[in-house]
C-alpha cells in the first residue's frame, strides 16, 4: 500500500514540478531580440503624473513603451492629451484594454470589443492604432491568445517588475522606492549581463513614489549596468502601430550596405540607402483592429516573474510538497 501511495504522491510531485518549471508560452513576448537593452514599459496610465515621468524620460533621454487604459483616456482632456505628448517625446503607444477587466473571463466578442473600443480611442486622439497590447495582470490564455492573434496584436510580457503597486501603502516613498528595487538589483543589476541578456521591465505610472522616486532609481540603475533602454518595437523589431496610424516608425534604419533578416521567411534583402523609415498610413484610419500581422512568436526567457505565473508556481511546489508530506504520514 505504501508503495502504491509512494507512486502516486511521487506522480503529483512530477506533475506539479513540470507546471512549475514550465517555460512562459512562446506567443507572448517576454524578452528582446537583441542583448543588451531594457524595454521601459508602464502600464495604468495616463495618470495624473504623465507630465512628470515624461520630464523625468526627457531629462535622461529614455524612450519607453506606454501601455495605456482605454477608460483612463476616455476620463478626461488632460489624459486624452497625453498620448500626444508620449508620442511626441519618442515614446511608443500601446493597449492595456479598455477596462482592465480579466481576459480570460471573457469571450473572444467582448475582448475584441475591449481592443476595438481602446484601438478607436487612441486614434481619436493621436493617430495611432497600436499593434502591442498587455493583458491586465498578464492574464491571456489560450483563446485570448488565439483572438489577439487574430486581431494583429504582439501579446506583451515582462521578464523583469517593479512590483510598485505592491508598496503603496507604504508612509514613507524611500522605503517604498527600496522594495521595488528589490527584483531589479537582484535579477538584473547583480545576476545579468548585457553581453546576453535582455529586459522588458514593468512598472505604473499611477502611483505617486512611483513616477517621483522609483522611475530615477530604476532609469540610473539599468544605465549604470551597461544597458540601453528601447521601446517595445525596437526590443522585438516588429512595428508599433497598425495600418491606419500616422506617425512613422520608431525603428532604427540599418545602416547602408547592411542586411536586414526577414521576420517571416523570404530572402534577406541588403538596404540600398538610408533614409528615414515610411509612414505608415491608409486614408480612412480604419474602424475597427481585426485581422493584421500574425504576432512575431520569441523564445521564452529562463525567468517568469508574471505575478499570476508565480502564484501558480508556489501553489504547484506547495502541492507536491504536500503529496509527499502526505505519503510520509501513511
Amino acid at each position: 500500500m505504501k508503495i502504491s501511495a509512494f507512486l502516486s504522491c511521487s506522480a503529483i510531485f512530477l506533475a506539479t514540478f513540470a507546471s512549475a518549471v514550465m517555460p512562459d508560452d512562446p506567443n507572448k513576448i517576454d524578452t528582446c531580440k537583441m542583448p543588451g537593452v531594457v524595454a521601459y514599459t508602464i502600464d495604468d496610465g495616463p495618470g495624473i503624473y504623465n507630465d512628470e515621468l515624461l520630464a523625468i524620460m526627457a531629462k535622461k533621454n529614455v524612450k519607453a513603451t506606454f501601455y495605456v487604459l482605454g477608460r483612463k483616456v476616455d476620463e478626461n482632456a488632460a489624459q486624452a492629451a497625453a498620448l500626444k505628448k508620449i508620442l511626441d517625446g519618442g515614446h511608443q503607444l500601446a493597449s492595456h484594454t479598455y477596462s482592465h477587466d480579466n481576459m480570460d473571463l471573457m469571450t473572444d466578442v467582448q475582448m475584441k470589443d475591449e481592443i476595438n473600443k481602446t484601438s478607436d480611442t487612441i486614434f481619436k486622439h493621436s493617430g495611432v492604432r497600436p499593434a502591442y497590447m498587455r493583458a491586465p495582470e498578464g492574464r491571456c490564455a489560450e483563446l485570448c491568445t488565439k483572438t489577439m492573434a487574430e486581431m494583429g496584436q504582439i501579446i506583451s510580457h515582462w521578464n523583469i517588475d517593479t512590483n510598485d503597486w505592491r508598496f503603496t501603502g507604504e508612509k514613507d516613498p524611500l522605503v517604498a522606492t527600496k522594495k521595488s528595487m528589490e527584483e531589479i538589483m537582484d535579477v538584473l543589476y547583480n545576476k545579468s549581463d548585457p553581453a546576453t541578456d535582455s529586459f522588458i521591465l514593468l512598472q505604473h505610472e499611477i502611483h505617486e513614489f512611483s513616477v517621483r522616486h522609483l522611475a530615477n532609481e530604476v532609469i540610473d540603475t539599468v544605465i549604470k549596468k551597461g544597458y540601453r533602454f528601447v521601446t517595445m518595437e525596437e526590443c522585438i523589431g516588429e512595428p508599433a502601430y497598425l495600418p491606419g496610424s500616422t506617425v512613422p516608425s520608431t525603428v532604427p534604419v540599418p545602416p547602408t550596405g547592411t542586411t536586414i533578416a526577414p521576420t517571416s521567411g523570404g530572402p534577406v534583402a541588403p538596404t540600398d540607402a538610408p533614409g528615414p523609415v515610411p509612414t505608415v498610413s491608409q486614408p480612412n484610419g480604419g474602424a475597427t483592429v481585426s485581422g493584421g500581422p500574425k504576432p512575431t512568436i520569441s523564445t521564452p526567457p529562463k525567468g517568469d516573474v508574471d505575478s499570476s505565473a508565480g502564484a501558480m508556481k508556489v501553489a504547484s511546489w506547495a502541492l507536491g510538497f504536500s503529496a509527499l508530506l502526505g505519503y510520509a504520514l501513511i
